[in-house]
């Protein structure tokens, strides 16, 4: 920490009534707004003033007050030197769990080596209990109060700045640490030895530590809503990219002096992350056409998907040193190039609907471009569906089908007949005839005989087929009167009628 950074002025929750002397502007326990203390923060009954802790760091003063805890400078009494104490806040330390993950996160922090990460160096606990880290202190001011002092930083600066962030969380990222709460409060700019700004980044997991808390509130992101990833504000899972959009939150406010996101409450600023697209930087000032292709990269850093952001802050880095080229002082040339907007959504994003703004022209044709897409797809999708079905169909009838001819036994193959010469010779088709019902002539003097029926014959297989048939002409037969008489089927009237006459057969030569 700074020798600059003790604060008189401080904040504080009505709802949970936590101090903070940072510029956050809701409480990251519970979204609450924070409202300004009266007579500022008074550090000196702190009971930690004064004491040595572990017998070798002396605690001289406390130089602030943050979501997770106290910063103070410290001496170390054999070497003699000082550095910055963290120690975690006497609420959260009542929750074991919440402290092992303190120093836990204390140790991973640790094992960052690079110039633009603050070096820790020890970690333990107080007498009462809280768990606490070391690191060095820190001879400047963050970032954050910088921007609000001056508003927009020169292009040439805030490039500098930017590419060292870049640096730092690119080598936490191969440490497979995630930042998760990157913001200027957590950026110190440092003077080196030639007056030029050197970058350290702090408090790495810290926020990830802080969100498990029991008295940060259910449904509650812990962390600084106007730098907080879509993803991280709807409570998704986040990885390196999540610190990749704040650093975009990060480049946004350096260029204009603003963030791109405001709002009255915690969650409005975070539904604007979510779901509204950054307003271009000349909307925020006037002077920011210069910067050019610095916006694109900018623009694609806040992308809402992580898979169109900047894969890794190497690639970043790349794109801004193709396009930008830095002289001395504050001397800068951007050059024209498509390399931020070459992996940038197409897709327009529209302004929330609590803004109280109909949709334009565009914006109705957009929606409507798109709805006939997903429309088109789905019919084509059903048609297909509808002619897979009738393709199926059609082949269970004509398996079923080809089954059904398959079952029909086949025709036993035609007789060899033996004709009247005594050669072979197909049988002929055996014709069934009816039952034929002879009729007779009744004469008064002979009784009647009952009719016959002559049953059809069938022609034995040895017969053969090609003998003549016998003459179906009738013998005469006498004639008496009374008039003839037919007589009834047999299958109707089993009996004749009395009465006589001859019966002829037809078929008797």
């Amino acid at each position: 920490m700074a020798k600059e950074t003790v604060v008189g002025g401080a904040k504080a929750c009505k709802l949970c009534g936590q101090r903070f002397t940072n510029d956050a502007a809701f409480c990251p326990f519970d979204g609450e707004p924070l409202e300004q203390v009266q007579g500022g923060w008074d550090s000196a009954s702190d009971p930690l003033i004064g004491a040595l802790i572990d017998g070798r760091y002396e605690v001289m003063e406390a130089l602030g007050e943050g979501g997770m805890g106290t910063v103070y400078r410290v001496r170390h009494h054999a070497l003699q030197r000082q550095f910055a104490m963290k120690v975690l806040r006497p609420d959260l330390a009542r929750e074991p769990e919440l402290c092992s993950r303190f120093i836990q996160e204390a140790r991973t922090a640790a094992t960052i080596a690079h110039p633009n990460v603050v070096q820790i160096t020890d970690y333990g606990s107080v007498p009462s209990g809280s768990p606490y880290f070391v690191m060095e202190l820190l001879d400047g001011a963050p970032l954050s109060r910088l921007v609000k002092q001056a508003g927009p930083i020169p292009a040439a600066r805030a490039v500098r700045i930017l590419v060292q962030i870049a640096a730092g969380i690119g080598a936490a990222h191969r440490a497979g640490v995630v930042h998760r709460d990157l913001k200027p409060d957590n950026v110190f700019i440092v003077p080196d030895t030639h007056g030029n700004d050197q970058v350290k980044i702090l408090d790495f997991g810290v926020a990830k530590v802080a969100g498990a808390a029991r008295m940060t509130r259910t449904g509650m992101v812990f962390g600084s809503p106007h730098y907080m990833s879509p993803e991280q504000a709807s409570g998704q899972p986040v990885d390196h990219r999540a610190d990749i959009y704040a650093l975009g939150v990060v480049m946004y406010e350096l260029f204009t002096g603003h963030v791109p996101f405001e709002a009255d409450t915690f969650m409005g600023v975070l539904t604007k992350h979510m779901f509204m697209a950054p307003e271009p930087f000349v909307q925020k000032a006037e002077n920011m056409r210069e910067l050019g292709a610095l916006e694109d990269i900018t623009l694609r850093c806040l992308e809402k998907k992580p898979e169109n952001r900047y894969p890794t802050v190497e690639a970043l880095v790349a794109d801004v040193e193709e396009v930008v080229r830095l002289g001395a002082g504050d001397d800068i040339e951007v050059r024209p190039s498509s390399a931020g907007s070459a992996g940038r959504s197409s897709e327009p994003a529209f302004r929330l609907a609590d803004e109280l703004e109909l949709p334009d022209v565009y914006e109705v044709s957009a929606a409507r471009a798109r709805r006939g897409q997903h429309d088109s797809r789905y019919r084509i999708a059903l048609g297909a569906l509808v002619a897979a079905v009738l393709m199926l169909a059609g082949a269970i009838v004509a398996l079923l089908w080809l089954r059904s001819k398959a079952a029909v036994p086949p025709a036993p193959p035609a007789s060899a007949l033996v004709d009247s010469s005594g050669s072979l010779a197909p049988a002929a088709p055996v014709a069934h005839p009816s039952p034929v019902v002879v009729t007779a002539t009744i004469s008064d003097a002979e009784p009647a005989a009952p009719p016959v029926t002559t049953p059809p014959q069938t022609a034995h297989p040895s017969q053969s087929a090609s003998t003549t048939p016998r003459s179906r002409t009738p013998h005469p037969v006498k004639t008496s009167p009374p008039a003839t008489t037919t007589a009834p089927p047999a299958a109707t009237s089993p009996r004749s009628p009395a009465g006589t006459g001859e019966i002829v057969n037809p078929w008797a030569k």
